[in-house]
Order: structure tokens, then sequence, then C-alpha cells
């Protein structure tokens, strides 16, 4: 049977800051390496690193989204 990681990534944008990521991971070096990187960039560096993004919804907070990803075991 296929076992999967899951990674869960929340997208913030405030009017007048920089947008906000926050990751989600057991894996804190990938957590590092993703700081600080926009949006496409994020997409890139975790598509090269076999994650699949499966799904994207509207987050809690106002004005956010919430990228959930799945890899492989």
């Amino acid at each position: 049977m296929q076992k999967w990681e899951y990674l869960v990534i929340q997208e913030t944008i405030f009017p007048l800051t920089p947008l906000r990521i926050t990751v989600e991971a057991e894996d804190q070096e990938l957590v590092k390496v993703l700081q600080g990187k926009s949006v496409v960039q994020t997409l890139n560096y975790l598509g090269e690193h076999g994650w699949e993004l499966v799904s994207v919804s509207t987050g809690l907070e106002k004005n956010s989204q919430v990228f959930y990803f799945k890899r492989p075991k």
C-alpha cells in the first residue's frame, strides 16, 4: 500500500506589507529552506523535490490561501 507524506503552506496577503508564507511540515530543514521565498519560488522548489500540489483552498484568515501537497514516502 502506498504511503504519503503531506505538507501544508498558508499564504497570507496584507495590503500594506509583503505576503507571508507559513509552512507546516515535519521536516524542519524544509521549513527553513522555504522561509522568505515567494509563492512561485516555493511551488517550483517543491515540484523539483517531488511534492505534488493536490488542493488549494481559502484559509481561515482574511486574504489567505492554503496549499496542500503530498508525495510518496
